[in-house]
C-alpha cells in the first residue's frame, strides 16, 4: 500500500534465466518487443510486491472468518505462483507478437455462438469481463493517438493487419494475457477483482510512457515518421481483394460480443424479475401483443417531453411506469396494442438500475445528480438504438458520463455555482441532449470533446495555482524544519552553562542564521551542517576553563574566528559589524587565555610548605569580567511537535493508521474541519516530509486545510474525512448493478 510507485523504468532488465526465444519478427520490431517485455516484467514485479499488503488489508477488513480465510489463502497462493504468472504473461506477450508475422486468417468461419449456450456463462465471468473492459477503456481513452500511431507503424512491418483490440501491445490483449495467466489459480471473483485493480494501478496507470517510447523508438528507426501520408498508403494496401470478408468478420465478431453481453444481462435480470414479483415479470405494453421494434420504440420515447423525467423520481419502477403510460397512450391513439421485445425491456430495466445507483452515489455532488437525472432519457434512447453501449467501454455516451463525474469531483454541496463556468457548460450540454429527440453517438462524442477541452484549460490554470501553493507550503515547511533543527542544536549546547552574554547573543542572533541557511542548502546530513554545528561547539568550549595545551587553544580560537568570518559573509552581513563581533570575540578569547596562563603560573610558583606573604603594594586591580548569564531555558523557540499520546484512547486506530499510510497526493476527499462546519471537497496536494503535514486545496488550487498525521488520524476516526472514489462513474454503476444482480441470482439457487 505504501509503495505506490508512480515511476516505472521502461527498459526493465531481462532475467538471464528467461531468454527470449529466436523470433520471426522483423528486425526493426525486436527492440520494441524487448522494451515491452522489460516493462511488463518490471510492472508485474511491482504488482506482486504490493499484492500481499492489499490482500492482507482485505483480510483485516473481512466481515466473516470464511472471507478472512479466503484472502489469506489467496495471499499464500499468489506468493507461491507469482513467478509462474509473470512467466506466463511474458510468454503470452511473445506468442501474440509472433502471430503478427503469420498469414492472416479470416475469423468468420471459425467463430460461432449458440445463443442457448450463452446463458451458461457465469456471472463471475461477466463481472470480470466488465472490470477488464473498464480498465482497457480507460487506457484506450488516454492513449488513442499513440495507440493508433503504434498500430499503423507495426502494420507497415508485418503480414497481419492489427486493430485496436488485436494489437498485442494494446491494453486489450495485455489484460487478456494477464487474466489468462490467473486461470490456473482458480481464485475467487473477489480476489480476482482485487488483483485486477492492482494490475490497473501498477501496469496500466504508467503505460502511457511505454506507448510514447515505443513510437519514438520506431520513428528513430525511420518507420513512418509522417503518419498522415503513411496511413493513406496503408489504406490502399489493405483494400486489396479479400479484405472485405475480414472486415465483415470483424463486424460479426463485435455483434456477437454485444449479443453475448446482452444475453448475460438478460439472464441476470431474469432472476431480478422473479424476485421483484408479477409487475416485473410482465413485459411492458399489452401482454401477448406484437412486439414493438426498437426504432418504433424510439419514436414513442421521442414523444416524451424533455422535462418529464426530471420532474419526478424516475428511477426503477418510475421509468417503467412512464414507458407503460406512453404505450397505453399510443394504443388509444392508434387502436393497435403492442408490447416490448424482451431485449428492449431489459435495456430499460438496466438503464433504470444504473441511474438508481448514480443518483444514490455518495461520491457525486448534489448539483451533478440533478443534471445527470435529466440525462436519463437521452441515455435510454442511445442504449436502445445502440446496444454496444453496454459492451463498449469507450462508447461516447459512457465517456461523457464519466467525464461529467470527473470534472465535478471538486464541487461541494454548499458551493454557489450560479457564476461557475463549468456549471454553465454542463447545463448547456444537458439542454442540447434533451433537445435532440434521438441523440446519436456523434452528438455525445462532440459534447465530450467540448467538455474535455474546457476541463483541460481549467485544470492547467488550477494546477499552476496548486503548484504555487505546494511550493509555498514546502518552502515554509523547510524553513520551519531548519529553524527547529537549529534551535534544538543550540539549546542542547547552551542550556545548563554559564556563558558571557556576548557569546549567547552571537550564537542566537547571528550564527543561528548561518546554521539555518546551511541546513536549507545542504540538508541535515551534509558535512557542511556538521561543520557549522562544530564551530558553535568549539566557540563555547574555547571560552570555558580547560587543561588543553596553550598552543592548541590558540589554534582552535583562530580556526573559530576564521569560520565565523566565512559564515558572516555567507549571510551577507555588513563587514563593519562582522569585524566588531570578531574583535570582541578575540578579546574574550585572549582574556580566557590570560586567565589560563595566570592559573598555570600560580600553580607552578606556589611554595610547597609556606604561606605566601601578603604584599598589598603589588596587587593590581583585576580587569572586570564580561557579564555572564546562567542559561536555564531554551534560547530559541523550537517548533511544536505532535503531542505524544498519553492514554491508549489518544492513539490512532489501526484502521486510521493504515488509511493514512495508503494516501497519495492527487486524491479527492470530503472533509469537515469540525463537526459544526459544513463538509467541503478538497484535493490532497502535498504530503510534506519535513513537517509531516498534509496540505489540502480546493478545485481552484487554493489551500483550505492542513493536518499533522495525528490530527488527520483523529479526523478519520471521528468520521470527518473520507476519500472519494474517483473511478469511472459508469463503470462503478455497472459493477454495482452486476454485483446486486449476482446476489439476487445466488439467492434463487
Amino acid at each position: 500500500m505504501s509503495q505506490d510507485s508512480k515511476v516505472v523504468h521502461i527498459g526493465g532488465v531481462r532475467r538471464s534465466s528467461e531468454p527470449v526465444p529466436v523470433s520471426t519478427l522483423p528486425t526493426l520490431l525486436l527492440p520494441v518487443r524487448d522494451k515491452a517485455l522489460g516493462y511488463l516484467r518490471a510492472t508485474l514485479a511491482a504488482l506482486f510486491d504490493n499484492a500481499d499488503d492489499s490482500l492482507f488489508e482485505m483480510a483485516d477488513r473481512a466481515g466473516s472468518n470464511a472471507d478472512q480465510t479466503l484472502f489469506f489463502e489467496a495471499m499464500r497462493l499468489v506468493r507461491l505462483q507469482r513467478h509462474a504468472i509473470e512467466k506466463s504473461c511474458t510468454d503470452g506477450l511473445v506468442r501474440e507478437l509472433e502471430e503478427l508475422n503469420r498469414p492472416e486468417v479470416s475469423p468468420v468461419g471459425g467463430l460461432s455462438f449458440e445463443l442457448d449456450t450463452l446463458a451458461l456463462v457465469q456471472p463471475d465471468e461477466l463481472e470480470q469481463s466488465v472490470a477488464l473492459d473498464s480498465m482497457v477503456g480507460r487506457v484506450t481513452a488516454r492513449n488513442q493517438l499513440p495507440l493508433a500511431h503504434l498500430a499503423t507503424r507495426i502494420n507497415s512491418l508485418v503480414k497481419r493487419n492489427i486493430e485496436e483490440r488485436s494489437n498485442p501491445l494494446g491494453p486489450a490483449l495485455l489484460a487478456k494475457v494477464f487474466a489468462d495467466s490467473l486461470v490456473t489459480l482458480q481464485l475467487d471473483i473477489k480476489v480476482r477483482l482485487i488483483i485486477f485493480k492492482l494490475f490497473e494501478r501498477y501496469v496500466f496507470n504508467p503505460v502511457d510512457q511505454l506507448y510514447a517510447e515505443l513510437n519514438e523508438q520506431l520513428i528513430a528507426a525511420g518507420i513512418m515518421p509522417d503518419l498522415r501520408l503513411a496511413q493513406v498508403g496503408r489504406g490502399a494496401v489493405r483494400s486489396a481483394p479479400g479484405t472485405g470478408s475480414v472486415e465483415r468478420g470483424g463486424i460479426q465478431v463485435r455483434e456477437q460480443e454485444e449479443q453475448q453481453i446482452l444475453s448475460l444481462f438478460s439472464d441476470l435480470i431474469g432472476s431480478w424479475r422473479h424476485a421483484s414479483g408479477d409487475a416485473a415479470l410482465s413485459a411492458l405494453g399489452t401482454p401477448g401483443a406484437v412486439p414493438l421494434p426498437s426504432h418504433e420504440l424510439l419514436s414513442v420515447l421521442a414523444q416524451l417531453p424533455a422535462g418529464d423525467l426530471a420532474a419526478e423520481d424516475m428511477g426503477g419502477a418510475g421509468l417503467r411506469t412512464r414507458v407503460q403510460q406512453l404505450l397505453n397512450s399510443r394504443r388509444q391513439a392508434t387502436g393497435e396494442a403492442r408490447t416490448l421485445n424482451r431485449i428492449d425491456d431489459d435495456v430499460i430495466n438496466l438503464v433504470s438500475m444504473l441511474f438508481d445507483f448514480i443518483l444514490d452515489d455518495n461520491e457525486l455532488p448534489a448539483a451533478l445528480k440533478a443534471m445527470i437525472g435529466r440525462l436519463q432519457l437521452p441515455i435510454l434512447r442511445v442504449a436502445i438504438a445502440d446496444k454496444s453501449f453496454f459492451s463498449q467501454s469507450a462508447h461516447p455516451a459512457r465517456r461523457l458520463l464519466n467525464e461529467l463525474a470527473r470534472a465535478t469531483l471538486g464541487w461541494s454541496d454548499h458551493d454557489d455555482l450560479r457564476r461557475d463556468q463549468l456549471h454553465g457548460l454542463l447545463e448547456s450540454i444537458v439542454e442540447r441532449l434533451l433537445a435532440d429527440s434521438q441523440p446519436g453517438p456523434e452528438l455525445f462524442e462532440a459534447l465530450y470533446g467540448e467538455l474535455t477541452g474546457f476541463v483541460r484549460s481549467e485544470q492547467r490554470r488550477s494546477e499552476r495555482i496548486e503548484q504555487r501553493t505546494r511550493d509555498a507550503e514546502l518552502g515554509r515547511a523547510r524553513i520551519e524544519a531548519a529553524r527547529s533543527e537549529v534551535a534544538r542544536s543550540l539549546n542542547s549546547l547552551l542550556i545548563g552553562r554559564v556563558l558571557p552574554v556576548f557569546v549567547v547573543d552571537l550564537l542566537r542572533d547571528t550564527w543561528s542564521q548561518v546554521m539555518q541557511i546551511t541546513w536549507l542548502r545542504e540538508g541535515g546530513e551534509a558535512p557542511a551542517w556538521r561543520q557549522v554545528v562544530a564551530v558553535a561547539e568549539q566557540l563555547v568550549a574555547g571560552i570555558e576553563p580547560s587543561d588543553e595545551p596553550l598552543e592548541r587553544r590558540q589554534s582552535m580560537h583562530l580556526a573559530v574566528r576564521r569560520a565565523l568570518q566565512k559564515g558572516f559573509a555567507l549571510i551577507g552581513q555588513d563587514d563593519a559589524h562582522s569585524n566588531e563581533l570578531l574583535q570582541r570575540l578575540e578579546g574574550l578569547q585572549a582574556r580566557v587565555l590570560d586567565q589560563t596562563v595566570s592559573r598555570v603560573e600560580a600553580v607552578v610558583a606556589e611554595p610547597a610548605f609556606e604561606e605566601p606573604e601578603s604584599d598589598q603594594s603589588v596587587i593590581s586591580e583585576p580587569e572586570p569580567a564580561p557579564p555572564a548569564v546562567e542559561i536555564c531555558e531554551p534560547v530559541m523557540p523550537e517548533s511544536e511537535s505532535e503531542a505524544v499520546p498519553v492514554l491508549v484512547d489518544d492513539l490512532p486506530s489501526v484502521k486510521a493508521s493504515a488509511w493514512i499510510e495508503s494516501l497519495h497526493t492527487g486524491g479527492w476527499f470530503e472533509l469537515a474541519l469540525s463537526s459544526e462546519q459544513p463538509v467541503q471537497r478538497c484535493k490532497l496536494a502535498a504530503i510534506i516530509a519535513f513537517s509531516g503535514k498534509y496540505i489540502f486545496v480546493n478545485r481552484n488550487g487554493l489551500k483550505v486545510a492542513e493536518f499533522t498525521t495525528a490530527a488527520l488520524a483523529q479526523h478519520y476516526d471521528a468520521g470527518l474525512v473520507r476519500l472519494l472514489d474517483d473511478n469511472q462513474l459508469f463503470d462503478r454503476a455497472l459493477e454495482s448493478v452486476i454485483g446486486n444482480l449476482r446476489k439476487i441470482q445466488a439467492a434463487r439457487h
